[in-house]
């Protein structure tokens, strides 16, 4: 973050399904817990924040 002089950084679910490349993957997968757990209105809200943050800027 300091190399590239980021404020701040947030992480968000992904989506595991049986294309998603590694054992760990693999291994939900097979036990049925895969699936998608990306939620777009926090991401949305992120985003949000963040374009306030530069246009504040």
């Amino acid at each position: 973050m300091q190399l590239v002089g980021a404020r701040e950084h947030m992480t968000f679910g992904g989506s595991v399904t049986a294309r998603t490349p590694g054992l760990l993957a693999r291994a939900l997968t097979r036990q049925g817990k895969g699936g998608d757990f990306r939620d777009p209105e926090r991401i949305r809200k992120w985003a949000h924040h963040i374009s306030a943050e530069l246009v504040a800027a």
